[in-house]
């Protein structure tokens, strides 16, 4: 069970009603799923919140497979269950192999990528593991993807790093569709 409980219109404060209703219109009132089932806490920075998603998920432009990959990167690096089940199954379906996909959620050795994979997959490791990127990876992922598409790519990874940080201190329930081995942890 989650630690914070669903909220309702009657547990914000009067100041934040009109952000709470305008973030849970089309849920009827409620979230009761994923990171927005707790940022919904506080609905102003939620609604500030979910203007960045739209943006890294639905408007730039570096090719979805590598925005997937990102993703479940980050949510290996996180142990994000839920993160992971939600963007494993995507990753595949934008054409990232299985093997890449299993390899990196059981933390085995990578299988041959192509060379925006294999960048994007090094940057995000080398900072979640040392917390800095070294000058010969940064400089592949900058000669892949262009400074502004690395900028976004590394905005995405931060944010989903925040939104496992949600999942993981909250507690999030698996949906009951789990499609995906769950990652050993």
């Amino acid at each position: 069970m989650a630690r914070l409980p669903v909220v309702s219109s009657d547990m914000v404060p009067e100041e934040f009603r009109e952000a709470f209703g305008e973030l849970t219109a089309a849920t009827g009132g409620s979230i009761t799923g994923g990171p927005g089932s707790f940022t919904i806490n506080s609905p102003e920075m939620a609604k500030r919140r979910n203007h960045l998603t739209s943006y890294l998920r639905y408007e730039t432009q570096f090719p979805k497979r590598i925005l997937e990959l990102a993703i479940i990167t980050t949510a290996r690096a996180m142990d994000c269950q839920y993160v992971w089940n939600a963007h494993a199954p995507a990753a595949r379906k934008e054409g990232v192999a299985d093997a890449l996909v299993d390899a990196i959620r059981d933390r085995q050795p990578l299988p041959a990528m192509a060379p925006d994979e294999e960048a994007i997959v090094n940057y995000g490791n080398e900072f979640f593991k040392d917390h800095k990127i070294s000058d010969a990876t940064f400089n592949k992922a900058l000669k892949e993807f262009g400074a502004q598409h690395l900028v976004e790519l590394t905005t995405l990874m931060g944010h989903y790093a925040q939104t496992s940080f949600y999942l993981n201190a909250f507690e999030a329930e698996l949906p009951d569709n789990v499609t995906e081995k769950l990652l050993p942890v």
